[in-house]
Order: structure tokens, then sequence, then C-alpha cells
């Protein structure tokens, strides 16, 4: 109804417009207004409703193009693009974001982690003690056991060691332990909240989750799981990579044996696999 009641006011405007050019160009409308009206004037301003009249149809075309799109859900469109063709992957980090990981921890309910050892504790330890305190939130840690044998394979696929002749991974998840043992002792009335396990099966991958999002890496040689590229990925059981990832936390954390943080050097011993 809108479309034609326009297509009729405005062809109603052009035809009054050259109507009254020809009366002026013929003198009638000198007798109802002496001064005249230009006629100059009357056939631009026709000209005009004619140029609407012949833009009109492709201006509503345009219009209808934006009313369909105003109605469409664009994010809702995008993240089912990211579920469906992409696994969930929404972003590819150069190297882990410790400062964006730390932020989402901030507001976490739930976090995980599972790699050979974590480098970057340090950085992240005030937002996980914040997280369990303030918000209960339940944390769980998964290590590689210090003494496993693949502790010497990581080793030579690093190739490098802590200086002293030791090996670089195993230093690393003793130091680990004793952060993990430091905040444990720190959450009072929460400790249950922290959860460590040890496992002795080959990681495929290490994990930083919070919530639903996860950092994802792989084991390369010659370079820490955080210095490698990082795959953010969405959903935990409605992406399918989201899901994969979940099961292998899952079936880690099932494989692993608890760590009393209280003593863990006494509890690291007595685990048998």
């Amino acid at each position: 109804m809108r479309r034609w009641l326009e297509l009729l006011s405005l062809g109603g405007l052009a035809v009054v417009g050259f109507v009254v050019g020809i009366a002026e160009a013929l003198g009638w409308l000198d007798k109802v207004a002496p001064k005249g009206i230009t006629t100059l004037t009357l056939i631009m301003v026709s000209g005009v409703v004619v140029v609407l009249l012949v833009e009109l149809t492709p201006l509503r075309a345009l219009e209808d193009i934006r009313d369909r799109l105003a109605g469409l859900d664009i994010d809702t469109i995008a993240s089912s693009l990211r579920r469906t063709h992409y696994g969930g992957v929404v972003e590819v980090h150069k190297r882990f974001p410790d400062d964006a990981f730390a932020a989402r921890v901030a507001k976490a309910k739930q976090v995980t982690i599972l790699n050979t050892w974590i480098p970057n504790l340090e950085l992240l330890e005030h937002e996980l003690e914040t997280a369990i305190v303030e918000r209960r939130a339940e944390v769980r840690i998964m290590l590689l056991h210090p003494n496993s044998m693949l502790v010497g394979l990581r080793e030579a696929a690093l190739g490098r060691s802590d200086g002293a002749g030791n090996a670089f991974v195993s230093t690393g998840i003793a130091s680990c332990l004793d952060t993990l043992s430091r905040l444990h002792r720190r959450l009072a009335k929460r400790q249950g909240n922290l959860k460590v396990r040890v496992f002795n099966s080959q990681a495929s991958v290490s994990v930083y989750r919070a919530d639903g999002r996860y950092l994802v890496s792989m084991f390369l040689h010659g370079q820490l799981a955080i210095n490698s590229p990082q795959f953010e990925i969405e959903g935990t059981h409605d992406t399918v990579l989201g899901e994969q990832i979940q099961r292998e936390l899952d079936t880690l954390w099932d494989i692993g044996r608890d760590v009393d943080l209280g003593d863990w050097n006494r509890s690291i011993d007595m685990i048998r696999f």
C-alpha cells in the first residue's frame, strides 16, 4: 500500500507540474497570478519528480534488501559457521596469550590446564587464587609425572636441559608443584577446589581451558607448547573440536593420579601406575 501511495503522489506531482507549465506558456495563469510562475522552475521540478519516479523501484529494492538483512541474526549465523565449518576455532594466536587467558580465568567458574608442565604458571597464580577464593571456581591441573619415562622423550624433543645436567622437563614439573603447593596452603577452606593430578601417558596436546573457551597447542620439537601457535576454540560439547578436546581432558584426568599438595614430594613417590 505504501509503495502505491508513493507512486501515485509522485505521478500526480509530475502531471501537475507539466500542466502548470503549459498553462503558463498559453497565458492562462495571468488571470490567476499576474506575476506568473517561472516555467523553467516548474520544468526542473517536474524533471526531478520524473527522476524520482524512475529511481523509486531500485531504491525500494535496496530498502527491501536492508529490511531482510535487519531481520538476520548475524552473530548466530557467524557462530553457526564457526561450529560447522571451522570446528569451533575462533582465532589462532602466534603464542600463548597470557593476559587474555588470565582475564578469562578471572571470570571463570571452571579452569582446567593440561600440559607436560606449566612454564607460565606464576603469571596465572593470582588469577587462579582469585577464581577459587572469590567465586569458588573449580581448578584442575594435569601434569606429567616427573619420574615418567616420557620426561626423557620430551627432554630429547626440546633439546635442552636446566644447565645443571638435570632433566629440564622434570625440573619444570617440580617447580609447578612447588607453586601449586604454596597456593594450596593459602586457600584455607577452599583447598578442595584445587585438584592436581599427574599422568604417565603421552598427551597429544596442551590445553588451557576457562569455562567454554580452550587454548590448544601441540608439543612440537625444539619449542615449548606455550611458544607454539595456539588455537582458541569455543564450545565444550557443541563444536567438533571442543568436544574432542574435552574428551582428551577427561581421558587424561581419568588416567591421572591425585597429588597431595600438603606434601607433594612424598605423594609423588607413592604414586604407582
